[in-house]
């Protein structure tokens, strides 16, 4: 039997998506923009967007899987109280998954949301 790890909590539904893209800050990234919005909760929820500009539904589907490990290998890490949205862009096609680790890690630095004892 494998050892479980803890789950990535995720956005689920519309309105939590748009609330955050509505009220939320924003950095760029030609990879991936990040949006965060404080949710008062003692969480931390994420949620992964690759809309058609990506590509077919492969080419989306893939831009997702990058996205979810790359949050996977660092979501302990992120404060509580925070609701993280990550919009998949065209150029994550072309780029590895350590790539888009890396770039996921730079991005939440600079939203500034990774804990006190791990920046």
């Amino acid at each position: 039997m494998r050892p479980r790890r803890s789950p990535v909590i995720r956005l689920c539904g519309r309105n939590d998506f748009q609330r955050v893209r509505r009220s939320g800050r924003s950095w760029t990234h030609p990879f991936v923009v990040l949006v965060t919005c404080r949710n008062h909760l003692p969480l931390r929820r994420f949620g992964f967007v690759a809309g058609r500009a990506v590509g077919c539904a492969v080419k989306r589907n893939r831009a997702k899987r990058l996205l979810r490990e790359a949050v996977r290998l660092r979501h302990l890490r992120v404060d509580p109280g925070w609701d993280i949205l990550l919009i998949a862009r065209h150029s994550i096609i072309g780029a590895t998954a350590h790539e888009v680790s890396e770039v996921v890690c730079r991005m939440l630095t600079r939203a500034k949301i990774l804990s006190e004892e791990h920046r």
